[in-house]
């Protein structure tokens, strides 16, 4: 067993594969029904009118079962035995069997083979197959600008991806197939599309275009089609995000615009901003701040910080090269640390201030 890895792990990898395999089979088996049924029942035919009849090849005895089911297989491909026919309705079997046989298995065939060959392009069927398969996974729709790095981090955190994308020459194709995730090109406002994406399957759907009305669009279709579904959208607006959140219950509504101005705002500082995220409707900063010699917050101590600024210190990389986590609020702050700080951003220009501007 790899180091680190649980008997437990396994075995639920093992069941996971085995399920995704009698899933796909049924896919396929359901994608090549009426061919199988008409063939399955064209057999059974023949097998049965080559059952009941005696044959003077035989000694005047009927053929045995195993030999009647390949007479009427051989029958569909044109090559027929115990030839000449003994009754008129086994020549009608000869004689129309490779038809049959040409437009069943000839066409059985060509569905087939176009199927494995899509597998090699990427293209749609054989993406709707694998995206078949799928079950407690996320949808994500849109593999633009902001889609692809969604991607990346899904992918990253080991989670399992469908996504629908309309632009079939999309910017970041390439490289979202290149990540081997079932990507179905399609109008996510066709409900089409999202059953194919497997949404009345999925845990949750995240909706990363620029067209808000169309966002809104899907994010209700998914309600509908899985009330239980997570659904996380995009807003150019955050305010109007907050309201439709509330209510359309939306379980949660971003403006990427929104999360990104306060790290934009803050770059402005000397913090080393880390991330931003709202909470409620404050947005809130992770930072890096370098303390400077002769700065406010030289000799002062961790809880000084905290009150005065509002933050929260969550690292404390000292110059001596330790890296505390959660410091003891009495630890002191030195020329050369670097201090790893959770604060509102409005809050940040003055901290960073702090850090290197002397008292």
């Amino acid at each position: 067993m790899l180091p680190g890895v649980r008997r437990g792990d396994l075995s639920t990898s093992r069941r996971h594969k085995l399920k995704t395999a009698a899933l796909y089979v049924r896919t396929l088996v359901h994608e090549f029904r009426w061919t199988l049924l008409f063939l399955a029942a064209a057999q059974l035919t023949g097998t049965t009118l080559y059952a009941i009849t005696p044959h003077r090849a035989l000694a005047g005895f009927a053929p045995s079962l195993m030999q009647s089911f390949y007479g009427a297989w051989m029958a569909l491909f044109a090559q027929p035995i115990l030839s000449p026919p003994e009754t008129w309705y086994l020549a009608m079997v000869c004689a129309i069997y490779p038809l049959f046989g040409f437009v069943l298995v000839g066409e059985g065939v060509v569905r087939l083979s176009t199927l494995i060959i899509s597998k090699q392009q990427g293209e749609r069927k054989w993406m709707k197959v694998m995206a078949s398969t799928y079950r407690d996974h996320v949808v994500l729709c849109g593999l633009g600008h902001l889609g692809f790095r969604i991607l990346g981090q899904l992918r990253a955190a080991g989670v399992s991806v469908v996504a629908v994308e309309k632009a079939a020459d999309g910017r970041f194709m390439g490289e979202a197939k290149a990540t081997g995730i079932p990507i179905l090109i399609n109008d996510m406002k066709d409900d089409n599309a999202l059953i194919e994406a497997g949404v009345p399957h999925a845990r949750c759907i995240i909706i990363a275009t620029d067209d808000d009305m169309a966002n809104l669009e899907v994010a209700l279709d998914a309600k509908r089609m899985n009330p239980a579904i997570r659904v996380v959208l995009r807003m150019f607006d955050q305010q109007i995000a907050s309201k439709v959140k509330d209510a359309f219950t939306i379980d949660h509504a971003f403006s990427s615009a929104a999360l990104a101005a306060p790290i934009v705002a803050a770059m402005s500082s000397d913090a080393g901003v880390l991330a931003s995220y709202p909470i409620g409707d404050v947005a809130h900063l992770t930072a890096e701040l370098a303390i400077a010699s002769g700065s406010a917050l030289t000799g002062r101590t961790v809880a000084d910080l905290e009150s005065r600024y509002s933050a929260r210190v969550l690292a404390l990389r000292v110059s001596s090269g330790a890296t505390p986590s959660l410091p003891p609020p009495t630890a002191i702050l030195s020329p050369g640390d670097r201090v790893i700080v959770h604060v509102a951003a409005e809050r940040m220009a003055p901290l960073a201030a702090a850090a290197t501007a002397a008292a």
